[in-house]
């Protein structure tokens, strides 16, 4: 017996809800998932009916006869396509789509018409082997994936770029001027803002001034902008600066000299505690521990007042006791050591009504400064 129009409907719809289904059983992953396990089903043999009957099954939807296989819902059109990295010969295309398994088709514009260019693509496609100083235009479609009911989608908008003439030869430009955090005896974060470039930034070199020199200390990528360097002295000044390079290998102007000042050693540790406090009696602490000192701190406590009405709701790198009024925040079992200037960061999040924030923060007995 044939299904009707309302029949027909209701079987594709079926069709779609359990393609949906292998897309996302047995977890709740994403349709761009569905791109493993179609696959996957192709290899193995598995029939598309068989499909369709065991997910009905598994959905509660009864017992179904198989529709003609057809292919009438239009896939999304992709989108956000765009071009970057645009050399003399090369550049890289990214867009946004569904990803099925039958991929994308890149379609150029030549001689006033569409041309497939590439097929399978997936939201990337680096193209090479371009003319330099050319005009090119782009644009993407999705290919159909008839066996679950989804034809062709229209195609995205266009896109057009113009390529160098020539090979690049325009450096980065010069990076910010190094700055500096989480500054101990023996060590320093290094952080500067990022350079930009013409085509494609690659990396940084990050130097040290030496005897009147600068000495490359450090060759980072492109997110490598936050650096901490280590096995420095004590109360002793150092002079970082940093200079980008592209994909060619240009390199940008040597950046504006930072300079930082180690802290000195000291006989105990620093201690630095932060409150901060919210609506309805709720505050975060985070006590900031330097050993400034020339050993190691084995083993600390951290103590304080704290109400025995407040209500702690969590503990970082420490494990928190409390007896009566009071509490104490001992080492996790990963940071019961801090090394010659070494840095630690513990607290913890809580409230109390009415509000009655905690107070007298010490460390191993002496206080802290701050809170």
């Amino acid at each position: 017996m044939s299904a009707g129009p309302a029949g027909s409907r209701a079987v594709r719809l079926l069709r779609r809800r359990a393609s949906n289904a292998v897309q996302a059983w047995p977890g709740s992953a994403p349709r761009s998932a569905y791109r493993v396990h179609h696959g996957a089903m192709k290899r193995l043999g598995i029939a598309i009916i068989m499909r369709g009957f065991v997910l009905a099954a598994a959905l509660g939807l009864g017992a179904l006869t198989a529709a003609p296989a057809h292919a009438s819902d239009p896939l999304p059109a992709p989108t956000g396509l765009e071009v970057l990295h645009v050399a003399d010969t090369t550049a890289d295309m990214y867009w946004v789509s569904e990803c099925f398994s039958t991929g994308d088709v890149v379609q150029r514009y030549l001689n006033g018409s569409w041309k497939n260019y590439a097929s399978g693509m997936c939201e990337y496609l680096h193209l090479t082997n371009l003319t330099p100083g050319t005009t090119y235009t782009f644009r993407v479609y999705s290919a159909a994936v008839p066996d679950i009911g989804y034809s062709q989608s229209p195609p995205s908008a266009p896109v057009s770029f113009t390529t160098l003439p020539g090979p690049d030869t325009v450096p980065p430009s010069k990076p910010g001027t190094p700055s500096f955090s989480s500054v101990t005896t023996t060590m320093a974060s290094v952080y500067w803002s990022q350079s930009t470039d013409n085509v494609q930034l690659a990396g940084y070199y990050l130097q040290e001034l030496m005897n009147g020199a600068w000495v490359t200390i450090r060759t980072t990528d492109i997110a490598g902008n936050s650096q901490g360097v280590s096995g420095l002295s004590p109360a002793t000044s150092y002079t970082f600066a940093v200079i980008a390079f592209d994909t060619r290998g240009n390199q940008s102007a040597r950046s504006d000299p930072g300079t930082v000042t180690t802290l000195a050693t000291t006989a105990t540790p620093s201690c630095q505690v932060s409150l901060q406090q919210y609506g309805g009696g709720a505050f975060t602490v985070t006590a900031t521990i330097i050993n400034t000192t020339a050993a190691n701190v084995n083993g600390w406590k951290l103590g304080f007042s704290l109400a025995p009405t407040a209500i702690v709701n969590g503990v970082f790198n420490g494990v928190l006791t409390r007896t009566g009024g009071s509490a104490v925040i001992t080492p996790a079992s990963y940071d019961a050591t801090i090394g010659q200037g070494g840095e630690l960061f513990v607290g913890f999040t809580g409230s109390a009504s009415p509000p009655a924030p905690p107070s007298g923060f010490t460390f191993n007995g002496l206080p802290c400064t701050g809170a």
